[in-house]
């Protein structure tokens, strides 16, 4: 009896401690920009969507791109399809030369790879050919 008093409370919380483990996204070195430091992580929360934080480091700035562009977007591969997911947020400091970039955002479709393309604009349905990076797939 006092075991089943136990058990469920203790098998309660491993799923909360399964469930609240983030999945750390693998990008590997880009061609087009080799000097990004681009991480991700993607966790599903209790009501099944999946939080993804995303960001990069040494990203340079799209306008210097060959040909020029206005943005970075994110992309997730889902079983429905490629998904836009909003537009990296860059920035620099005043006292450090270091281009950092950030996208946060919540999604209801399970991301099982992600692209990141620089474009013109962040309301495209599709993504461009103006490939940076694809993540490993996860």
């Amino acid at each position: 009896m006092m075991i089943k008093k136990i058990a469920l409370p203790l098998s309660m919380l491993l799923l909360i401690f399964i469930t609240a483990c983030a999945t750390k996204v693998n990008f590997p070195v880009s061609q087009v920009a080799p000097g990004a430091d681009i991480t991700a992580k993607v966790k599903k929360d209790g009501n099944d969507n999946y939080k993804i934080d995303l960001k990069a480091e040494n990203l340079t700035s799209p306008d210097r791109l060959d040909p020029p562009k206005e943005m970075y977007v994110v992309w997730i591969e889902t079983a429905r399809g490629t998904k836009n997911i909003g537009k990296i947020n860059m920035s620099s400091s005043l006292f450090s030369s270091t281009r950092k970039g950030s996208l946060s955002t919540t999604t209801a479709f399970e991301p099982k790879r992600i692209i990141i393309t620089a474009e013109n604009t962040s309301s495209n349905n599709e993504p461009g050919t103006f490939v940076i990076v694809t993540s490993d797939n996860f």
